[in-house]
């Protein structure tokens, strides 16, 4: 499970989503360094797409594998309509032939599509399972991929919308608070903060949220997208979510920031990173492509102290990092 925040307003789109995979059989914490989020353009949009439910299927893919082989097909160079027609007779597949091997209950899904298009938001969802009503979402995913819209309207222009585990409602509605009254940097903040407490709060490191936060901040302009990584303790890299047919800004250190990609149709970016080198010329590879897997390794030894995956771009252990705040929080309330 992971937990995801859209927020679309007339101004930006902010869409957060944390980097925890867990195992699809065991449940278990397979990586601290998933990127569950794409960057997108097509024929008459773009946008940010993020997902949950399933994080690996079987064959070693995870969903956003999943979308770059649609990219590859060159399905994000039609309009946004064909573009989540595609996604969906896709997942369908896909969650079908999961269904008849592990049963409905392992066999859940969404995607969440925020774009800009006519200079208007949009917030489409693609689920076999969340209700995005109020109602309850189903146990045991459906058969049927269905696709729930969302258009603003001149009496609800902001659109705020999680998905995967939820926070608590106050939470969401401080989100609200914040786009009305500051910039799009303090929504964002605001966004990586209700995800880290997501993780946080239920007071188990090693649950199915991590801490660590994968951002994006969209423009209505098809060039001005800002993208990156979020980690408690600090980074050393930077690594920005999967990108097609888009051209995304990171910032990597100080005044220091890099451009992925380009705004052409059939450009295609899976597990990028960015560091800036020292004044000494040292530098951190975080990764390396392995030419027998024709694929980007990147480094996530075990931590030595409590075991968990520890990306190479975080600074801390972000296990640790969270067992000593909740040890600190116990402290204080003692004292208290």
């Amino acid at each position: 499970m992971s937990v995801n925040i859209i927020a679309a307003w007339p101004i930006a789109i902010v869409g957060v989503s944390d980097r925890r995979l867990t195992g699809f059989v065991s449940g278990k914490m397979h990586t601290n360094r998933s990127t569950k989020m794409t960057v997108f353009g097509c024929a008459d949009a773009h946008g940010v797409v993020v997902y949950n439910g399933i994080g690996m299927d079987d064959q070693g893919l995870t969903p956003g594998d999943w979308l770059m082989e649609l990219g590859e097909q060159k399905v994000f160079d039609s309009d946004i309509q064909q573009v989540l027609e595609s996604v969906r007779t896709d997942l369908e597949g896909r969650l079908q032939k999961l269904r008849e091997v592990y049963g409905p209950k392992k066999a859940r899904h969404t995607f969440t599509f925020a774009v800009w298009r006519n200079d208007q938001t949009e917030i489409h969802n693609l689920t076999n399972y969340e209700s995005f009503d109020g109602g309850e979402n189903l146990a045991e995913g459906s058969d049927r991929v269905k696709l729930i819209p969302s258009f603003p309207t001149p009496q609800a222009k902001v659109g705020i919308l999680v998905t995967g585990t939820m926070p608590p409602i106050a939470d969401v509605k401080a989100i609200r608070q914040v786009i009305a009254a500051k910039p799009v940097n303090y929504v964002l903040a605001r966004c990586i903060k209700v995800v880290r407490d997501v993780a946080y709060r239920r007071g188990n490191a090693r649950g199915a949220v991590g801490s660590a936060a994968q951002w994006a901040v969209v423009g209505p302009q098809r060039e001005d997208i800002h993208c990156g990584l979020d980690v408690v303790g600090g980074r050393v890299a930077q690594e920005p979510p999967n990108m097609i047919n888009v051209h995304a800004k990171s910032h990597v250190a100080g005044t220091r920031s890099v451009g992925f990609g380009s705004a052409g149709a059939g450009m295609l970016i899976k597990d990028a990173y960015a560091y800036a080198v020292a004044e000494d010329g040292s530098r951190i590879d975080i990764a390396h492509y392995d030419p027998d897997q024709k694929g980007v390794l990147f480094s996530e030894p075990k931590c030595g102290v409590c075991g968990s995956p520890w990306p190479a771009s975080h600074r801390f252990c972000e296990v640790c990092l969270h067992d000593e705040h909740h040890a600190r929080g116990k402290k204080q309330r003692r004292r208290r």
